[in-house]
């Protein structure tokens, strides 16, 4: 049973260790994030999960080394201790606290059950917000074809280019973009947007700030919220670097951080992801080089993995026992 309780020490301290040092670490290890924009985007899209997932483990862990009295009935009481024998890989004696096992067992399951459906209700009011505005930029716009990109082409004096989900028409330019724009800073700025839909970006910022910002109140969780767009943006950065140049996108990117916002659209924009903003600029012409940022970046990976390994000890026996009839 010593071995049991450590565990469970162990593990909570992998979650209150992250959940109140991550955002200084990943302050620390942007430098070496920002030259892996994706692997930094798998980063803190793995860490919300995991942390998550360990969480939700401790109570299940706890299962397996305490009893106490059965408030289920009879054979419903018999079927649960055998799916919990069924689970348990340590085989340990147990300690009686007084505490129910189905109880253990029964507040992470409703937990679950409840953040499900509240996060389901969350995607559809989001869903809905990028909806209308879509329905604010198709209104008046013309598809066109530029540089081999469909676009939805907007007349709007300010000129501006962002992506909106694929569903809702993809990637959006002001005529004022197209006529400010050198050809080659133009096809930058598509070869960005495209790589916005191509890497699915706004199915992961849907995602991951919906379930950060139910958690908001963790600091962890916050800062991986206000990273998230960051790296997103610099990964379509890179994928438009490698197509069309930096000197292009860099210069498309100035323009654009001038006076590049939507201007009768300025608030509007609920589920876009807006090409926008010289304060990339820096990270293009002087990308970070040497081993800053490496030792918090690899931390965070081994934290990382850590919280997945811990949680699935816990949860993959339970899933087994599940889908073999607690046999």
């Amino acid at each position: 049973m010593t071995g049991i309780l450590l565990l469970v020490f162990v593990l909570c301290l992998g979650l209150a260790v992250p959940a109140l040092a991550g955002p200084r670490v990943l302050r620390h290890a942007a430098p070496t994030l920002m030259r892996v924009p994706r692997l930094a985007v798998a980063l803190l899209s793995g860490g919300v999960v995991a942390w998550v997932l360990a969480a939700l483990s401790i109570a299940p862990l706890l299962a397996w080394v305490v009893t106490g009295p059965d408030i289920l009935p009879g054979d419903a009481a018999l079927v649960c201790s055998q799916c919990l024998a069924a689970a348990d890989p340590f085989g340990l004696d147990r300690v009686d606290t007084g505490v129910p096992v189905a109880l253990l067992l029964a507040v992470p399951v409703a937990v679950s059950v409840y953040q499900a459906f509240a996060i389901a209700g969350d995607l559809v009011r989001r869903r809905r917000r990028s909806t209308r505005t879509a329905r604010v930029f198709r209104d008046g716009a013309r598809p066109v074809d530029l540089y081999g990109h469909r676009v939805l082409l907007v007349g709007d004096e300010h000129p501006f280019a962002l992506t909106l989900p694929r569903r809702h028409g993809g990637i959006v330019v002001s005529t004022s973009a197209v006529r400010m724009l050198t050809p080659d800073e133009l096809r930058a700025v598509l070869a960005h947007e495209a790589a916005h839909l191509r890497q699915r970006h706004h199915l992961i910022s849907a995602v991951v700030t919906t379930l950060t910002g139910r958690l908001h109140r963790i600091p962890l969780f916050a800062a991986v919220e206000a990273a998230l767009g960051h790296y997103l943006e610099i990964a379509a950065d890179d994928a438009a670097r490698r197509e069309v140049g930096t000197t292009a996108l860099a210069g498309a990117l100035l323009t654009l951080g001038q006076t590049g916002h939507p201007g009768t659209h300025r608030q509007q924009l609920h589920g876009a992801l807006h090409a926008l903003g010289p304060d990339r600029i820096r990270h293009l012409v002087e990308p970070g080089r040497g081993t800053a940022g490496v030792a918090a970046a690899t931390a965070s990976v081994f934290c990382l993995t850590a919280l997945a390994l811990l949680a699935a000890v816990v949860h993959v026996p339970y899933a087994l026992a599940v889908l073999t009839g607690c046999i």
